[in-house]
């Protein structure tokens, strides 16, 4: 009777830890991308969160780090800050203070330590990226000092192998954790990541493919490969005049050519910029993202559940989203050409874009949302 009675009993065994580079506080809709709180809200909803907490550091010792590691160019002096090793061992000891019940500890990201904060515990990391992956990118690290570099890499590589289990979002950040940090692969597990959406949009049964009209979403432009699409939509224009590109994100790009709109950035938090991204979302015909380097990227997975198929780079997490030719189009990293071709291929078929977008809106409510990933979770934590 008391086995019975144990099992009945809600777990709520998980104290989440959030900080450095993702955000401090849990349930703001910008930590981590606002995956933070989405997260949260399954893990409550799975009786697996016992709390949720923001780490940072104490005014002083944040000066201190910032002033130690001041770049004029403030790209820069991010990166130099965040993989500054005295950072991240302060944010373990601010990590430290915090009191805890709960035998399972979980930390997003790698900017802190919850076994060296807390040696008697079973600490769990969750990533969406880690910097073995950026550096292999070869993409937006040009500047920051090989030193520093290789004192985050370290720290990371040592922060992997001390947890009990790395949560993953991919099945290539998996990958990843097991051959370029040397984390035991029974000790690595995807578990998913899922669209920021609190409220999944209802079906279209009569959503049509027959205006032209391509869909982009990303602040940082050149990264996600805005240049590229660009000029890739120049050649589109050339067989389909009444091509559109939308781009979402950034405030300003240069050069815009004819058939192109920038909306600037749209913040779901406020309810007049949310109602037009809904929009946009709803009246596309194609979303394009072609990132030069992508930790996982939801924008694609929030277009494919508005019935949209995506056309992403054929690397990181991107590639497990699509089948080409199913839901979605994968095209070579950089390829201009490439890219130009699947758009204009897909766009003179609108029939097909149909079938296409049905599919992509099944694949994503079976695979990348957050209630299945807190299952998948509380599942191996009872394992431990």
């Amino acid at each position: 009777m008391w086995l019975i009675r144990a099992s009945l009993r809600p777990m709520r065994e998980v104290t989440v830890f959030v900080g450095g580079s993702v955000g401090s506080d849990p349930y703001a809709p910008n930590t981590w991308s606002g995956s933070s709180s989405c997260l949260l809200r399954s893990m409550k909803d799975e009786n697996l969160l016992e709390k949720a907490v923001g780490i940072h550091l104490p005014k002083l010792t944040n000066y201190v780090r910032l002033a130690k590691n001041f770049h004029l160019d403030r790209n820069l002096w991010r990166r130099h800050y965040y993989f500054d090793p005295k950072y991240r061992r302060a944010l373990t000891r601010a990590a430290a203070a915090v009191p805890v019940s709960s035998p399972v500890l979980m930390q997003i990201g790698h900017m802190f330590s919850l076994p060296e904060a807390f040696p008697g515990k079973k600490c769990i990391s969750y990533h969406d990226g880690n910097l073995a992956g950026l550096v292999a990118s070869g993409f937006g690290l040009d500047g920051v000092s090989r030193m520093r570099i290789e004192q985050a890499l370290m720290y990371e590589h040592e922060a992997a192998r001390r947890v009990t289990a790395v949560f993953t979002f991919s099945e290539y950040l998996r990958k990843s954790f097991i051959h370029a940090y040397g984390v035991p692969a029974e000790r690595v597990f995807n578990v998913g990541g899922g669209i920021n959406l609190s409220d999944a949009p209802e079906a279209d049964p009569a959503k049509t493919y027959t205006a032209p009209r391509i869909l982009f979403i990303g602040t940082e432009f050149v990264r996600k490969g805005g240049p590229q699409l660009l000029a890739a939509f120049k050649a589109v224009r050339e067989k389909i005049p009444a091509a559109e590109l939308h781009i979402v994100g950034p405030t300003h790009v240069d050069n815009l050519a004819a058939g192109v709109t920038l909306h600037g950035h749209l913040s779901k938090a406020d309810p007049a910029q949310n109602q037009k991204l809904k929009s946009l979302f709803r009246d596309a015909s194609l979303f394009a993202l072609p990132s030069l380097y992508e930790p996982f990227g939801i924008a694609p997975l929030e277009a494919m559940l508005y019935q949209v198929p995506a056309v992403i780079t054929n690397a990181w997490a991107f590639a497990e989203f699509v089948t080409p030719g199913v839901d979605g189009e994968l095209v070579e990293k950089g390829s201009v050409d490439d890219l130009a071709q699947k758009l204009t291929a897909l766009l003179s078929d609108p029939d097909r874009l149909a079938v296409m977008g049905t599919k992509a809106r099944e694949r994503v409510l079976e695979r990348y949302a957050w209630s299945a990933v807190a299952e998948r979770m509380a599942e191996i934590i009872r394992a431990l």
